[in-house]
């Protein structure tokens, strides 16, 4: 890195990226240094600043300016103008609140509550893993991200903030969709200020449709979109791969993962509930003090089939206004399944989820 100050401007070039590196690889850490310098010129470090990066030979630079054979980086992309955000002031925009469910709450196969109780105890006890028995040294940083993938209601985001709960951590949730934008380059610097509010504020990141950001990458990019999306999957690659703390990814489209992603996480399926299963959630969705009639059996309501934990809780809502509108005192069995036929009759046409043995809540 040089120094190329030219009277009351601040200059440095940057030299080194090989010609042959991957375009979304270089564009990337062109966006890392220039952010860095940003953020320098903010805390008070001359002003202004400008970065050029270039893959010029070292030296081959001269005095007349950094720019000289330079590649697309330019002057006005990388100056630290004072109006762009930096990624501790884009942080600012993800606030943690307290996890809403515990455990308790959720309804699982013993095989998949097993595989969340084994992530999060990693999470636990890294201190003892890590520092003093030397795993370190061969996993510099001892992140976690527990990938939970699985139909629509099947208890996926009810277990995220479970495991937040369980670690005594708030909850940072985002979806892809937040992330994006209309800006070349900006979705890229908003998940990794995500990342950093993570961090910052000692949070569990639970990023749900994650299948936005860690889908295959594209093989060639025509277009400006093609290398954006390329671009937030290669962030989402270095931030898993140097973030500390717990990442909880939810999907129903695994199928679409880049491979790049498999050795990075832990794969946890929720299946769709069996008829064991739907009782037990029918149990934990009737609070004591709604008012029951005698006829309700969680055991009858629960062979009303191709039904999830969501369904259930949107069954239990539906019919107890119900019966609070038409002025009734309690909530009985026919009330709820009529509501939870009216939940299924207005399904958009689409095929039912498998039943397997023992899923998940309503998450």
């Amino acid at each position: 890195m040089r120094n190329l100050g030219r009277g009351s401007r601040t200059a440095f070039a940057v030299t080194g990226i090989p010609g042959g590196t991957d375009d979304v690889e270089a564009a990337l850490l062109r966006t890392r240094l220039i952010e860095a310098a940003k953020e320098f010129s903010g805390r008070g470090g001359p002003r202004p600043l400008t970065v050029t990066v270039t893959n010029q030979p070292r030296g081959a630079a001269a005095e007349s300016g950094p720019r000289a054979g330079a590649p697309t980086e330019t002057e006005a992309e990388a100056e630290a103008g004072p109006d762009e955000p930096s990624i501790a002031e884009r942080a600012r925009r993800f606030t943690a609140t307290p996890p809403l469910y515990t455990f308790d709450r959720l309804v699982l196969p013993d095989r998949t509550l097993d595989q969340l109780l084994r992530a999060v105890h990693t999470v636990e006890q890294r201190r003892v893993l890590f520092d003093e028995w030397g795993l370190r040294e061969i996993q510099p940083h001892p992140g976690s991200a527990i990938n939970l993938e699985g139909a629509p209601g099947t208890g996926k985001t009810l277990a995220a903030h479970a495991l937040a709960h369980r670690l005594g951590r708030p909850l940072i949730p985002a979806r892809a969709s937040q992330l994006e934008s209309k800006y070349h380059g900006e979705g890229p610097k908003n998940l990794a200020a995500l990342f950093h509010a993570a961090r910052e504020q000692g949070a569990v990141l639970f990023l749900d449709e994650a299948d936005a950001l860690m889908s295959a990458r594209f093989e060639t990019t025509s277009h400006g979109s093609e290398h954006a999306v390329n671009a937030m999957r290669s962030e989402m690659l270095t931030a898993l791969d140097s973030h500390e703390g717990l990442v909880v990814l939810a999907t129903n489209l695994v199928t679409s993962y880049d491979t790049a992603f498999d050795s990075r996480v832990w794969h946890v399926r929720f299946p769709a509930p069996d008829k064991a299963a739907r009782a037990g959630i029918w149990r934990r969705h009737l609070p004591e003090a709604l008012p029951l009639a005698e006829d309700v059996s969680p055991e009858g309501l629960a062979g009303v089939d191709e039904v999830t934990g969501r369904d259930i809780r949107r069954a239990v809502i539906d019919a107890a206004a119900e019966v609070l509108r038409t002025g009734r005192p309690r909530v009985g069995q026919a009330d709820l399944l009529a509501a939870v036929e009216r939940i299924k009759a207005g399904r958009p046409c689409r095929a039912a989820p498998t039943p397997m043995s023992m899923s998940g809540g309503s998450g």
